[in-house]
C-alpha cells in the first residue's frame, strides 16, 4: 500500500514538471499577469493626493536620468504645466524666456499670461477713469480672442510709456537756442528715468551700479557713478548702459519697471583706448562714446565713472529698448535737395559735472568744400583771422569726486555739440569728453600766448577747436572753431547733390 502511493507521487510530480516544460510561455505570463494584478492592487490601495504626486513625478524623472537616458525633460512637459510655472514670472523675465526655442517664445507670448500682467499693472492708475473700461476688457472672456501677442504689445507700450502721451506732446517744443526738446529735464524727471551701468567681469558675473550725481544742461546731461563696492579694471569685460523706469516712491527690494539699453562698451585692453588725464590721486581713460573711468593711481581699481548724454531721442533711447537691444530711430530726412543754399545751425557748449565753461551758438552757416578732400565738407563757425569772432573761455577742467576725496584734472571737459539744418532738423549731435593738446604756433595771431587744439571725431564728423592762453587775462580765447563731415553724410540727408 505505501509503495503504490509513493509510486503515484512520484508519477504525479513527473507530470507536473513535463506540463511546465512544455508550455513554459503560459506559465510566464500567468506570473506577470499576478505581478501586474498585485502592483495594479497596491496603487489602488496607497493613491497619493495631489501634493505627492508631483514629487512621484520627479522621482520618475530622476531615475530615468540616473539610467542614462538623455534628453529635456522641460520640454516633454504639457503646455498647460509650462504655462502654470511662466505665470509667477514677471513681465521682463518672461520677455526674456521667449527667446529660448520656438516653443517657449509661442508660450511665452500668450494671452492668457500677459492679460493678468496688464490688469495688474494698470490697476496702479485706477485714478484713470479709461482704465477701468480697459480692466473690465481684461477680465471678460475675450481675451483669448485676441490675436497672439496682443496683451503683450500692450504691457510693454504701457510700461515703456506709449500710454503718457503727454510727454510725446511736450517734447515738440523745442528750444530755439538748442533745438533740443526745451522739457527733456522735466519730462526726465517726472518719468523718474535714471541710468545705471553694469559692469560684467571675465568670468561671467555681474554688477550693477546705480546713478549717484547727475548735471543737466540745455541740451545733455552728465551721469556719474562714483559709490559702491568698485572692482579692477584688468577683472572686466564690458560695460552696459541702461535706461530704467524706477518707481515714484521705491521701497526696499523695489526693481526698476523696465530696462532699455543704451550702449554697450568692451573694456579689454586690446580694445582702443586712451589715457585722458590724471591728477594727484586718479588717472582717467577714454573709451569709445565719450565714457570716462577714473582709476586710482598705482593700481587699477575703479574711482568713478561718467558719461554724458544728449538730449536728442534721450528718452526714447532709455524707454523704448529692451534690455539687450538699444533703441534704433527712424532716419528723418529732409526732401529738398538743394541743400548747398541751406543755412546750418552749430550750437556747442563745453562743461563739466558742476557748471558750464562755454555755450556759444552760430547761424547760419553754410558748407565749404575742403580743396584737399573733395569728399569733405565744412562749417567755419569762427575763423581765425577774424579777431571779432574770437570768444573768451573761463578755465577748462574736470572736477571728480570719489570715496570722500576730490580733485580736479585740467584741460579737460564735457563737450555737447549739436549741428541742425535750416528747418532745425538734428543734422549731427555728438555728447562726449575732450581734452586740449599743447601744439606748436601754427596760427598767425595778433597776440601771443600758448596755443591748444581740441579735436573729437567719429563717425557722423569730426570737430576742431583751438585755444590760446592769454597770460595776463587768466582765460583761453577760442580762435578757431571748424566741424568737417562727409558730403556722403549731406546727400543722404537730403536725398540730393551737394
Amino acid at each position: 500500500m505505501a509503495a503504490g502511493l509513493g509510486e503515484f507521487l512520484r508519477s504525479l510530480r513527473q507530470g507536473l514538471m513535463k506540463g511546465e516544460q512544455n508550455t513554459p510561455t503560459r506559465g510566464h505570463a500567468q506570473v506577470g499577469e499576478f505581478a501586474r494584478a498585485r502592483r495594479r492592487k497596491d496603487h489602488e490601495t496607497s493613491m497619493p493626493t495631489p501634493l505627492q504626486r508631483e514629487p512621484c513625478k520627479t522621482r520618475f524623472v530622476s531615475d530615468h536620468c540616473t539610467k542614462g537616458s538623455h534628453g529635456n525633460y522641460l520640454e516633454r512637459l504639457p503646455s498647460e504645466i509650462i504655462l502654470k510655472i511662466l505665470s509667477f514670472l514677471d513681465a521682463s523675465s518672461l520677455f526674456n524666456i521667449s527667446f529660448v526655442n520656438k516653443r517657449f517664445h509661442d508660450l511665452a507670448n500668450s494671452n492668457a499670461l500677459w492679460s493678468v500682467l496688464y490688469s495688474s499693472e494698470i490697476k496702479k492708475k485706477k485714478w484713470r477713469p479709461r482704465v477701468m473700461l480697459v480692466t473690465e476688457v481684461v477680465s471678460s472672456t475675450v481675451v483669448e480672442d485676441k490675436p497672439a501677442g496682443y496683451w503683450k504689445k500692450l504691457l510693454l507700450k504701457e510700461m515703456a510709456g506709449y500710454k503718457d502721451t503727454l510727454w510725446k506732446t511736450e517734447l515738440r517744443h523745442l528750444n530755439p537756442h538748442t533745438g533740443m526738446p526745451a522739457l527733456t529735464e522735466d519730462v526726465l524727471r517726472r518719468l523718474h528715468i535714471q541710468w545705471e551701468i553694469t559692469l560684467t567681469y571675465k568670468n561671467g558675473r555681474e554688477s550693477v551700479y546705480k546713478q549717484t550725481h547727475t548735471f543737466f544742461e540745455d541740451s545733455s546731461v552728465t551721469v556719474c557713478w562714483n559709490q559702491g563696492f568698485w572692482p579692477y579694471m584688468f577683472n572686466l569685460n564690458s560695460l552696459q548702459l541702461h535706461g530704467i523706469m524706477c518707481p515714484a516712491t521705491p521701497a526696499p527690494g523695489d526693481k526698476p519697471r523696465w530696462r532699455s539699453l543704451i550702449r554697450k562698451t568692451s573694456l579689454q585692453r586690446n580694445v582702443h583706448w586712451s589715457f585722458f588725464g590724471a591728477d594727484r590721486l586718479v588717472k582717467m581713460l577714454l573709451f569709445d562714446k565719450g565714457i570716462i573711468i577714473g582709476l586710482w593711481r598705482g593700481n587699477w581699481k575703479i574711482a568713478f565713472i561718467m558719461i554724458n548724454l544728449h538730449f536728442h531721442k534721450l528718452i526714447e533711447r532709455s524707454l523704448l529698448g529692451s534690455r539687450f537691444c538699444p533703441y534704433m530711430p527712424a532716419e528723418d530726412n529732409a526732401v529738398d535737395p538743394d541743400c548747398s543754399r541751406h543755412g546750418y545751425t552749430l550750437h556747442i557748449v563745453l562743461h563739466n559735472p558742476v557748471r558750464r565753461i562755454m555755450s556759444q551758438r552760430f547761424s547760419p552757416l553754410y558748407t565749404r568744400r575742403v580743396m584737399s578732400q573733395a569728399e569733405i565738407v565744412q562749417l567755419i563757425a569762427i575763423n581765425f583771422a577774424n579777431v571779432s569772432e574770437h570768444v573768451p573761455v573761463a578755465k577748462i577742467s574736470l572736477p571728480w569726486q570719489a570715496e570722500g576725496l576730490q580733485g580736479d584734472v585740467e584741460r579737460c571737459c564735457m563737450m555737447t555739440l549739436t549741428v541742425l539744418d535750416e528747418a532745425q532738423r538734428p543734422f549731427w549731435c555728438a555728447s562726449t569728453t575732450v581734452k586740449m593738446y599743447s601744439r606748436q604756433r601754427v596760427l598767425d595771431l595778433e597776440y601771443e600766448g600758448e596755443q591748444f587744439i581740441m579735436l573729437y571725431e567719429d563717425a557722423e564728423g569730426k570737430v576742431r577747436m583751438t585755444f590760446v592762453w592769454m597770460e595776463e587775462f587768466q582765460h583761453y580765447f577760442l580762435v578757431e572753431l571748424v566741424a568737417m563731415f562727409p558730403a556722403a553724410k549731406v546727400k543722404r540727408h537730403f536725398r540730393g547733390e551737394c
